[in-house]
């Protein structure tokens, strides 16, 4: 449907419909940074400053200073417009880590701050400087609803706060009012006319059109087909509230010469380390894992050329048979490249998007997918930055990704590359896996076997 107005996508809207209190639908990054530029002359963190010089940056993303704007009846789908009452202090800010700053303080800090959900009255981001790190450093949080942005647009996002140099001129300062909301009749008016145009479209090309029905209806069919796969382990409750966050530092150029030695990509190998975690998990509770093939989600981006630097989400997912009862990491690594090429023939990535979507708009996804059987955790793979970033002269030496927990999902999983470093992050849900470290100490020897040597510590 085309409009005038920016518009909330059905996969933007759905984003806000599955979300509660208890599995917040924003998204997070987690850098490491060094703390001496962001500095007063005592040694504080320099807050003023940094909002002051930050702010002048949200120029080149209006959306951050944006609010979700739910429409009138008849009116459309909600809207992004201006926040009258934007102010960067309900942005950015500061916390300070418990002594001594180590990995876990700031790893728990950060799980504390994203347990809030984001305020949908101002726009949905949070900025938050930790500090007190260990080694002259401070933690940087980012946090932003997934209605905003998916992994991608996440990304690209923040590297407009982000420079290349550590000397890079801020920009210019540009006055920012705020664009008033439009009117009840002009949204209306607007609405009927997308809705004119799309039957026109249809009934202007009905071979498209029969077309586009028939694979809906083939897509609907394997998403049945595969749906209803996805085994019973204790994986699969609905999440509390509290997580578990665990980071794992791996090697890129390690990682891709394991990949090519098996003919595999980097997110095989990604995808066969925590299949080890995972399996060392389950056989630690006592569950079967012989011959055990768990799903598993993984994000496709459906974004071309044209659209790879524009917010909102535009991914899609495919399914794919994890073999956590082959002990071998090697063997499992090349039967799951084998089942990632399978996948990417038979599967198309949108039409999980899609449907999850029309799920959402019907008020239907969220007591399917809290009771859902088509996987048993989520994993994403997003491509950083391969040069190091500054944030106002100082230079970023490690980015975590943080992803959410959605339905009856308790474990998910991120990888992000960074300069020549991989970090896979664990983020799962406290009560459910009290038992993340033999989750992580199997990933750890997994990767000690592809890889032969150790992963790396986070600080």
């Amino acid at each position: 449907m085309r409009s005038r107005y920016a518009r909330l996508s059905l996969a933007d809207r759905s984003n806000l419909r599955i979300e509660r209190a208890e599995t917040p639908a924003h998204i997070a990054g987690l850098c490491v940074v060094a703390a001496e530029p962001l500095l007063d002359a005592n040694g504080a963190l320099d807050l003023d400053m940094i909002k002051r010089r930050l702010e002048r940056r949200l120029v080149r993303v209006p959306r951050l200073r944006q609010i979700a704007y739910p429409t009138p009846l008849l009116c459309g789908p909600p809207l992004w417009i201006d926040d009258p009452a934007f102010s960067i202090n309900r942005h950015i800010r500061a916390t300070p880590l418990a002594p001594p700053g180590d990995e876990a303080r700031l790893l728990a800090t950060t799980e504390r701050l994203l347990r809030p959900l984001l305020d949908r009255r101002h726009p949905l981001w949070e900025l938050w400087f930790l500090t007190g790190l260990e080694g002259g450093r401070i933690g940087m949080l980012c946090k932003i609803h997934h209605a905003v942005a998916d992994g991608l647009a996440a990304v690209a996002l923040m590297m407009t706060f982000l420079d290349l140099a550590p000397d890079a001129p801020d920009p210019p300062v540009v006055v920012w009012t705020p664009a008033p909301a439009p009117a009840r009749w002009a949204l209306f008016a607007d609405n009927v006319d997308s809705q004119l145009i799309s039957l026109r479209s249809a009934l202007a090309h009905p071979i498209q059109l029969t077309r586009s029905v028939g694979r809906t209806l083939t897509d609907s069919a394997m998403l049945l087909r595969l749906g209803n796969g996805a085994p019973r382990t204790s994986l699969n409750v609905l999440p509390g509230p509290g997580r578990h966050l665990r980071v794992l530092g791996l090697d890129l150029e390690i990682a891709r010469a394991v990949a090519h030695a098996h003919n595999a990509k980097v997110n095989d190998v990604v995808l066969s380390v925590l299949s080890s975690g995972v399996r060392a998990l389950l056989i630690a509770r006592g569950e079967p894992v012989d011959r055990l093939e768990l799903t598993t989600s993984v994000p496709a981006t459906l974004r071309s050329a044209e659209t790879a630097g524009q917010l909102g989400n535009a991914a899609g997912a495919l399914l794919i048979h994890l073999p956590v009862g082959e002990a071998n990491a090697i063997r499992r690594l090349e039967r799951i490249a084998a089942a990632t090429q399978a996948a990417k023939r038979e599967q198309r990535p949108a039409y999980i998007n899609s449907l999850f979507g029309w799920l959402a708009a019907t008020g239907l996804a969220r007591p399917i997918i809290n009771r859902q059987r088509m996987v048993n955790f989520f994993v994403t793979n997003v491509p950083g930055p391969r040069v190091p970033l500054y944030v106002l002269g100082a230079r970023i030496d490690d980015v975590m990704p943080i992803p959410v927990l959605a339905g009856n999902v308790t474990l998910v999983f991120a990888a992000l590359s960074y300069c020549a470093r991989l970090n896979l992050l664990v983020n799962a849900d406290a009560v459910a896996c009290p038992d993340i470290d033999t989750l992580t100490a199997g990933m750890t020897q997994a990767w000690m076997e592809l890889a032969g040597r150790p992963a790396t510590a986070l600080l």
